[in-house]
């Protein structure tokens, strides 16, 4: 016979006690362990499942009051249960949203990658190592903010990290480039306001509501009265009233606030400095000593400027080419090729240009550097909200996924996780977001529909025949054999299904490729290229595939290398099918 409405089954009841129970248990241990907001999500978790078990049986509709009146005779009586539990398990230690990844694959299974910035929030030892821990590939450290100290402190962190969990991460080095910087203030920042009249001079002090050192001299001559300035990535926008050959005079349209060492953009004007400056080559040069595995070069306009960072840093690190200003369609497809990556800046490319050009162009920088084979990253504003609250908007979110839909090889997080208050939950939000995008039926099919073919040759001949072979076979990995990063920067342009496990001889391509889509390298100083063995490749192929839990007995993997004596350069030139 049924019951009212008001009252619970016994069945729905014994449910809930044993619910309520278990959770009481854990509660207590996450309680112990300073885990009050796990522990909050768990209990939360558990009400609601119990509550659709039980939903078939009975629709409860009970007041809390009567809730309130069922749990309290069983909170003693639940606690010594829980504590009799406890004492007869070993050690419990409970496993957080996010486990301490395993080595090699490092418990990653997301094909795109992110990227965090160091900062004063996520400068420390453990924030690093949490960073890590929660789904960040690679650090970014930028030079506009950080002091040699910085980045040396950044790089042990990061260091100790990659050793204590044996893996790989990579740095990225980002330079400050020739972008025109206001000096420093008095009180660290100010306060414009709409109206107010405002100086860009050549004085070094410190300064103020009225004026601020600009140490560019050239400058002042190439800026028009009646040209707009914004100023600090668009926070402040002016009007210029005057020019001279050592200042210039602005009035405030949009106030805002202004910090020591912000930008100013002087939008379509072609200033007369180079991408990579004086300061920039000193930074290079302690960044090298560091072992940072990625530069970002700023204010990227030619394919020379590529080219005059590769020839000072040579085979130490990769050159990402940033493109933070408009730059002709002929020229992007020259830095492109030119580059080993390239990162859509959209926030200096759309103070540069303006706001609405900037989705159009990060789709069409997206799909080149896809054609081309060149990773390619999208920065600025992803979670920009972040920085401030613990959730996103659901705009930023659909952002997110739009950039992940369009092939983007890696994410990046700025002030999000270098000063936000919310570093650790932005990564759990971009991890989050990536993996409801990889796993939705839309991801794959825009995958292979935007698959464009390259210029024919032998080496993404091998690649593409690799791809088809894994996919026809089921196999359950790629694996490829590269000292340079080659060949599975070719596999990842084919945007596969399987992960692209990568062994190279030489840890700093193992680095970097910790920035391409869907590749998980590992360092195997084992192999060598000079001492090529192809059938050592396949054991320790085998050997890999297996010991991170890609692929067991009977399964099938295909590895794709390139002989010593030939080219790597054209590509792979060798391939097979394994059955393990």
């Amino acid at each position: 016979m049924m019951r009212s409405h008001r009252t619970l089954s016994a069945s729905t009841t014994v449910g809930l006690l044993v619910a309520v129970s278990v959770a009481l248990c854990l509660v207590t241990v996450m309680k112990s362990q300073g885990q009050q907001d796990l522990s909050t999500r768990v209990m939360t978790s558990m009400a609601s499942k119990t509550r659709i078990s039980n939903h078939n049986n009975n629709r409860i509709n009970t007041k809390t009051s009567t809730f309130s009146s069922l749990l309290s005779p069983i909170r003693n009586g639940a606690r010594k249960h829980c504590n009799a539990v406890i004492n007869a398990m070993p050690a419990l230690e409970l496993e957080s949203q996010h486990p301490d990844p395993s080595p090699g694959l490092g418990g990653r299974h997301q094909q795109t990658k992110v990227i965090a910035t160091v900062g004063k929030a996520s400068k420390s030892r453990e924030m690093i190592n949490e960073l890590w821990q929660r789904g960040a590939d690679l650090f970014r450290i930028p030079m506009c903010y950080s002091s040699y100290d910085d980045l040396r402190q950044a790089s042990e962190h990061i260091r100790a990290t990659e050793a204590e969990h044996d893996t790989t991460i990579g740095i990225l080095m980002d330079l400050q480039g020739p972008k025109l910087r206001i000096g420093q203030f008095e009180e660290g920042s100010i306060n414009l306001e709409d109206g107010d009249v405002f100086t860009l001079d050549l004085n070094e002090q410190p300064g103020d509501k009225s004026r601020v050192n600009f140490p560019y001299a050239k400058v002042f001559p190439m800026i028009a009265p009646g040209t707009i300035l914004p100023l600090g990535g668009g926070r402040v926008t002016a009007k210029v009233i005057s020019s001279s050959l050592d200042s210039t005079s602005l009035q405030v349209i949009r106030g805002g606030t202004l910090n020591a060492n912000d930008r100013v953009n002087v939008p379509r004007v072609s200033l007369p400095y180079r991408a990579l400056t004086e300061q920039d080559v000193k930074d290079i040069e302690f960044g090298l000593e560091m072992g940072v595995d990625w530069i970002a070069l700023s204010c990227v306009r030619t394919k020379e400027d590529v080219m005059e960072a590769k020839r000072l840093v040579g085979m130490e690190a990769f050159i990402m080419a940033k493109i933070e200003t408009e730059v002709d369609p002929d020229e992007l497809t020259e830095i492109i090729r030119a580059a080993d990556a390239v990162m859509v800046a959209r926030g200096d490319l759309g103070v540069d240009t303006n706001v609405e050009s900037v989705p159009p162009m990060q789709k069409d920088i997206i799909a080149k550097c896809k054609k081309m084979g060149t990773p390619v990253v999208v920065s600025t504003q992803m979670l920009d909200s972040m920085i401030n609250t613990p959730t996103p908007t659901r705009a930023e979110a659909s952002d997110v996924a739009n950039a992940i839909y369009d092939g983007a090889d890696a994410l990046m997080l700025s002030a999000e996780t270098s000063s936000g208050a919310y570093p650790l939950e932005a990564l759990d939000v971009m991890e989050d977001i990536i993996k409801a995008v990889e796993t939705s039926p839309e991801y794959r099919t825009m995958m292979d529909s935007d698959l464009k073919r390259p210029e024919p040759n032998e080496g993404y001949a091998i690649v593409t025949a690799a791809r088809q072979i894994a996919r026809d076979l089921n196999a359950k990995a790629i694996v490829c054999f590269s000292s340079y990063g080659r060949i599975p920067r070719q596999v990842s342009r084919e945007r596969t299904t399987q992960p692209v496990l990568t062994m190279s001889e030489d840890v700093r391509t193992a680095r970097m490729l910790n920035l391409v889509w869907g590749v998980y390298p590992m360092h195997v100083p084992t192999l060598s290229y000079e001492k090529f063995s192809f059938d050592e490749v396949l054991e320790k192929a085998k050997e890999t595939a297996k010991e991170h839990g890609l692929a067991t007995e009977g399964d099938h993997i295909v590895v794709v290398a390139s002989k010593p004596g030939e080219e790597e350069v054209a590509g792979s030139n060798i391939m097979q099918i394994v059955k393990l």
